[in-house]
């Protein structure tokens, strides 16, 4: 075989090997005008998020869940109730058989469109196609979604779950049977929490007011608008967890946590916080412990309206701090914190 041939094959090969080779997850992509998510489950979430993160009172989500028998779902949200919402596609109305596919879910502030399984499948295969899917209002002529990337995010979707080239495909649909789909991954299994009897209050504030005056930040605190604030929980019998709140801005908050001997002089050990997937962020802008259930939660806010931002939360196991659930949209998109996509998720929740 001459060398350029050889080389060829070498090369055919090895592509033919990247594109068996699954993503890996956790996975979270922004792709033009659009951002797409898959949690350690291999379940996927696109979102329609503007790159220029500008409001839109339009945006639609898909939902598709790991394995050959995945739920296929899609919700076009609007922010209002309007009368009549004709839709658009590229300013062509949307095929009247397209339309009746979206069902109206019942809800008091927007209107909200959903489809499921082979509806999306044909809802899909016009928007892929096209620039822009609008809504013809004469009030709130800027109700659009931009189409650009979905085809892209629909492909990845495809690799990330091994869709590609089989018949349920989104993006390229083929000859392989959804039966080769592979199965969902399990999630993973937390360790029960142990429980703890609550601190006495004596010894509630004894273990406070050591750990703030070991931390206190003379200079931090001259710019603050009020003092520091603490907490102590009681982790085991040897240990106390300390969550201080040091100052807050418009719509976060900075904290600081402290795992400590429950003895004096209440020495600092480490907090054994396992790490969040894709580096997510240390607990802040606002952190809560649960006594009763051993988790421990954040949520942090991109700007006010929350609708960026990311959370997460560990469950104690007597020992560590161990990561049970995971959110993150970074691109602003004019939804709520509960269409942030989950990233991680265990069993039993």
């Amino acid at each position: 075989m001459f060398a350029p041939f050889r080389v060829l094959a070498v090369w055919l090969l090895a592509l033919g090997a990247a594109q068996a080779a699954p993503e890996a997850v956790p996975l979270y992509r922004e792709i033009k005008d659009w951002v797409v998510a898959c949690d350690n489950q291999r379940g996927c979430q696109a979102l329609s998020a503007r790159e220029s993160s500008d409001y839109s009172s339009l945006r639609l989500l898909l939902e598709r869940a790991a394995g050959p028998e995945g739920l296929l779902s899609l919700r076009l949200i609007y922010a209002g109730q309007p009368p009549s919402f004709p839709l658009l596609l590229d300013g062509r109305p949307l095929p009247e058989l397209l339309t009746g596919s979206l069902r109206k879910v019942p809800d008091d502030s927007a209107l909200i469109l959903r489809a499921e399984g082979k509806a999306v499948h044909a809802l899909l295969a016009e928007l892929r196609n096209a620039d822009r899917l609008s809504m013809l209002l004469v009030d709130d002529p800027e109700a659009e979604v931009s189409l650009a990337g979905l085809s892209a995010v629909l492909l990845l979707m495809d690799s990330v779950q091994g869709r590609l080239e089989t018949r349920g495909a989104l993006y390229r649909p083929g000859d392989r049977s959804d039966t080769e789909v592979p199965p969902a991954p399990g999630l993973p299994v937390l360790p029960a929490y142990p429980g703890a009897a609550p601190l006495a209050p004596e010894e509630a504030e004894r273990i406070r007011q050591a750990v703030m005056l070991a931390a206190r930040d003379p200079a931090q605190e001259e710019e603050m608008d009020q003092a520091p604030v603490g907490e102590a929980f009681a982790l085991n019998e040897r240990e106390a967890l300390v969550l201080v709140r040091s100052w807050c801005a418009a719509y976060n908050c900075e904290f600081a946590l402290y795992r400590v001997l429950r003895q004096p002089p209440y020495e600092e050990v480490d907090l054994r916080l396992d790490p969040l997937p894709l580096n997510g962020s240390e607990p802040a802008g606002w952190v809560h412990y649960d006594l009763s259930t051993g988790v421990l939660e954040y949520r942090v806010k991109a700007r006010g309206v929350g609708d960026c931002g990311e959370s997460g939360s560990w469950r104690f196991d007597g020992e560590r701090f161990r990561v049970q659930a995971y959110r993150l949209m970074s691109r602003c998109a004019s939804g709520d914190p509960g269409e942030w996509p989950a990233l991680w998720r265990v069993a039993g929740d």
